[in-house]
């Protein structure tokens, strides 16, 4: 948390906004189909415009963590990162899983995403939001009832929601619907995470 702290200082950052962030959120959505090159600055952008500083910081030695949310001021939030798992559905998961505790929550408390403690309430709220903003509940359901799991059919799906395929591969797993193991892994992007000297 310190880590993100000292980085969030030099980020010029707006005073939060709720509407502001939830229309990010709707933008940033979409960039989950892009390269890192594109979606990192844009992202970093869209939530800065809104309250809200991105950090991605390595993931500590020992820590298991995926993410950490908490506010800095009453008018600015920070959102750690840690790409622990480099690949696309982990990432955008737990982005919105954050993005959810900022906007559900206390800006009193500070969450730490790991992945060894058991959930609590507010956990499980931050989880369904963001497998709803990624994945309207409605929607999912009626691609899962249908049953068919082939390449084709997860890009389509995830075409007509404008987000990632990974996205929908890591929601089956998940869900246990398709095995960890499963071929359609190659629809996940990878990610490395490049640390700065700072």
């Amino acid at each position: 948390l310190r880590i993100g702290e000292l980085r969030a200082e030099k980020v010029d950052c707006a005073p939060y906004s709720k509407s502001r962030f939830d229309n990010a959120l709707r933008e940033i959505r979409g960039l989950t189909r892009e390269t890192p090159d594109v979606f990192e600055t844009r992202m970093k952008q869209l939530c800065a415009m809104s309250g809200v500083v991105i950090v991605f910081v390595a993931e500590l030695p020992g820590t298991h963590l995926s993410g950490a949310t908490r506010w800095l001021a009453t008018d600015k939030a920070l959102i750690m990162l840690s790409l622990r798992h480099k690949s696309d559905d982990h990432l955008w998961f737990t982005f919105f899983h954050e993005a959810g505790h900022i906007i559900l929550h206390s800006k009193k408390a500070a969450f730490l995403d790991e992945e060894e403690v058991e959930s609590n309430a507010e956990e499980r709220q931050a989880d369904q939001f963001a497998a709803n903003k990624l994945i309207p509940e409605k929607v999912y359901t009626s691609f899962v009832e249908k049953g068919e799991y082939t390449p084709l059919s997860i890009q389509d799906f995830a075409k007509s929601l404008e987000i990632a395929p990974g996205i929908v591969v890591g929601r089956l797993q998940h869900e246990h619907i398709v095995s960890w193991r499963s071929p359609l892994n190659y629809l996940k992007a990878r990610f490395r995470l490049i640390e700065t000297s700072d």
